[in-house]
């Protein structure tokens, strides 16, 4: 008789570790929030980790009116994290305060290293990827992650878990993140701008 299978065992299993939220947002609110992106005028790229130029801060106003567009979104996505990684201590969140909502113009080259955000929660929503980039990663033969990709890391590498994700995102796309998350964007090399739009959100 084979010993480990007449063991009647009675396991339970526990997930840990950043949930990373996805959203795909309609035509009109992605072109409306590009719009209001390419007004500004105010330089962000001072504050910012990334190594892109052109990076704009968004008026009071226009995150007013981003926060009434999408706070359903935050909520469900701050519900769910409730429910499964946030400590209990840390409840109920009362209000949502947007701190920073900038645009990035990301070109040829350009890219993001390894890092973080201050706040709660961060997010990113990509108002325009040009399909040449969609067909330069389709094109990559690389191991890592290609070119336009966003790719969070949680913990140590291991070959019995995984602790990095890659998405090649599309317009209208969304991913919403612990803010201490790690993250990155490697470059792209097509001569086109692929915008995107994030911020970072507190807790009150």
């Amino acid at each position: 008789m084979n010993h480990i299978n007449s063991i009647n065992l009675s396991l339970s299993y526990f997930q840990f570790g950043p949930i990373i939220g996805h959203h795909k947002f309609g035509n009109d609110f992605i072109s409306e929030l590009n719009n209001r992106g390419k007004k500004s005028d105010v330089d962000h790229s001072h504050k910012l980790a990334g190594h892109i130029l052109d990076e704009k801060e968004f008026s009071i106003d226009d995150k007013n009116w981003f926060m009434e567009k999408t706070k359903d979104v935050f909520l469900s996505y701050i519900e769910t994290l409730s429910k499964n990684s946030l400590d209990e201590k840390s409840l109920p969140v009362r209000t949502l305060n947007l701190q920073n909502l900038w645009i990035n113009f990301m070109k040829k080259g350009e890219y993001n290293p390894i890092h973080d955000h201050s706040g709660d929660i961060s997010f990113v929503i990509y108002t325009s990827v040009p399909n040449e980039i969609l067909l330069e990663n389709r094109d990559f033969k690389g191991v890592g992650a290609g070119p336009g990709c966003i790719s969070f890391y949680y913990g140590e590498s291991s070959k019995s878990y995984k602790s990095d994700y890659h998405f090649l995102p599309k317009k209208g796309y969304m991913f919403l993140f612990p803010a201490s998350l790690r993250h990155s964007v490697p470059p792209f090399m097509s001569d086109v701008t692929r915008t995107s739009v994030s911020g970072n959100i507190y807790f009150g």
